[in-house]
């Protein structure tokens, strides 16, 4: 009996190891730090409001407001693995006046012989308040405009998704998030760009920022209030030492059941 319980403790420890060893290989999507914008002359200026915030803001041009932003190039997302990057961004109505809005884009490189990596194409998204609402649009999927329509403050997730279609153009998808809740999608548009030279990740860039507020980055996903009230000391780690402990208490049932003891 003694034999067989250690048996099966073993056998548990090896499909917990696998688990968290299977856990550790889901790739990662691009942290967006403060240490990784670049600013300066010409690309506007960031300022790091908290740990977990990054307020970017444009290029002040005298004859048509405030202009280009900071970019990032943390990304190392490959388009031949598919890529897949979300960008936390935070939109409270009270920053913006009415008309003002800020564009984010994602661009992906080129590569060719003896050269280094160029630019091959992005998909650029508008953030504008109208009225009392913030109104996504896009010109790469013009039929799908208004991309979402917005009318609470939040942090809302915008999702870019690139991919090689059968036809080898690069197609791009472009969602926004409420907390995993769909609020609009592109769906795949093909660019009709040709994805037989394309690489990488080139850039995460505040493109055309025209508002005095700039516009707030988030680092990682916040809690939602009524998660922090209704799991109170719940951590991402103690969620994984949970499921790692069912996984094994259920592996223990199973080989218990089937062995058959003397």
């Amino acid at each position: 009996m003694f034999l067989i319980m250690k048996k099966i403790f073993k056998i548990s420890l090896l499909c917990l190891s696998l688990f968290f060893i299977t856990i550790s290989r889901v790739k990662a999507l691009t942290v967006w730090n403060y240490e990784d914008w670049k600013d300066g002359i010409n690309y506007g200026s960031k300022v790091k409001v908290s740990d977990n915030i990054t307020n970017l803001k444009g290029e002040i041009k005298e004859t048509d407001g405030m202009k280009v932003g900071p970019f990032n190039k943390a990304s190392k997302a490959k388009l031949s693995d598919g890529i897949t990057e979300e960008v936390y961004v935070g939109l409270d109505k009270d920053n913006y006046k009415n008309s003002e809005l800020f564009e984010l884009s994602i661009a992906l490189n080129k590569q060719e012989s003896n050269k280094e990596s160029e630019y091959l194409t992005e998909a650029v998204v508008m953030t504008q308040k109208s009225n009392d609402k913030f109104v996504l649009t896009s010109s790469w999927a013009k039929d799908k405009n208004p991309i979402a329509t917005i009318d609470e403050n939040g942090v809302y997730t915008y999702k870019w998704e690139f991919k090689k279609n059968n036809n080898n153009k690069i197609e791009v998808k472009f969602t926004v998030l409420n907390y995993g809740t769909e609020l609009g999608t592109t769906g795949f548009v093909d660019l009709n760009v040709d994805a037989s030279k394309a690489t990488d990740v080139r850039y995460l860039w505040a493109c055309n920022i025209k508002s005095e507020y700039g516009v707030d980055i988030y680092t990682t996903l916040p809690k939602r209030e009524s998660e922090l009230v209704e799991n109170p000391g719940t951590s991402d780690i103690n969620l994984l030492l949970l499921v790692g402990l069912i996984t094994v208490s259920g592996v223990g049932l199973i080989l218990i059941k089937k062995i058959k003891i003397y």
